[in-house]
């Protein structure tokens, strides 16, 4: 739904990432504008019912703020089935605080549901939840999704590290941030020559690049991933569809 970071730029909104299941979709992140971008692939807002939040920076987010309001606010309707959303350490405090400051958020007819998760794996009925730190924040977390026979990871906003390489283990698709083009000095993102090389330690099949800053053009982040990386190189722009 959204592949960049909190500076504008064409095709690369604020984060989100929409996977769907055959029972079960899930939106890893909610960055601004998620919600209105849903409706460009056939989905409304009023069909969310799961969101995982990897860390609470703006860019990954701002539209909480606006679907909890309109689970209220919508003319006609109102939503009334349980909102559960997990994520990282903090994640209650920010959710509360929201509510305490935005008039007309907080839930009038259903059950909001916040879970913050530990590092490690998680059983949940229909599906798991694998989780690791990432290094971006203290509390940032990457996912393992396994659902349906599939793998997907996610690595939010991340650094170069061997909890990583595990999480990714063995994957279909790896989402990984790719913030920067090789030589980029950060301490908080990784690069391109960063990504190929989680992906190839990993034994991923499909590597999708995505969180791009403005100035890491696709081609020399493809070919700097491709160097580090034996398979399918992939750059997400808004509205890339994948299929597992």
């Amino acid at each position: 739904m959204g592949a960049g970071t909190v500076i504008p730029a064409e095709n690369r909104s604020h984060a989100g990432y929409l996977v769907r299941g055959a029972a079960l979709d899930i939106l890893f992140d909610i960055g601004a504008g998620t919600i209105s971008r849903l409706f460009a692939i056939g989905k409304s807002y009023r069909d969310i019912d799961l969101i995982v939040i990897s860390h609470l920076h703006a860019d990954h987010v701002l539209d909480l703020i606006s679907l909890l309001q309109a689970n209220n606010a919508t003319p006609g309707w109102a939503r009334e089935t349980r909102l559960q959303i997990l994520g990282c350490k903090g994640l209650k405090d920010f959710v509360q605080n929201i509510l305490s400051l935005f008039d007309g958020t907080a839930p009038e007819h259903y059950l909001l549901e916040i879970i913050e998760l530990e590092v490690g794996r998680h059983d949940f009925p229909d599906f798991i939840l694998e989780t690791a730190k990432t290094g971006h924040t203290s509390n940032s977390l990457a996912f393992r999704l396994e659902m349906e026979n599939r793998i997907i990871v996610y690595t939010g906003d991340a650094t170069e590290r061997d909890e990583l390489v595990f999480l990714s283990r063995q994957a279909d698709v790896l989402i990984c941030e790719c913030s920067f083009l090789a030589g980029f000095e950060t301490t908080d993102h990784l690069t391109a020559d960063q990504c190929g090389r989680l992906a190839q330690r990993a034994g991923v099949q499909h590597l999708v690049l995505t969180h791009l800053y403005p100035n890491t053009t696709s081609v020399e982040a493809t070919a700097q991933a491709n160097s580090q990386f034996d398979g399918i190189v992939t750059v997400a722009r808004d509205g890339s569809t994948l299929d597992v």
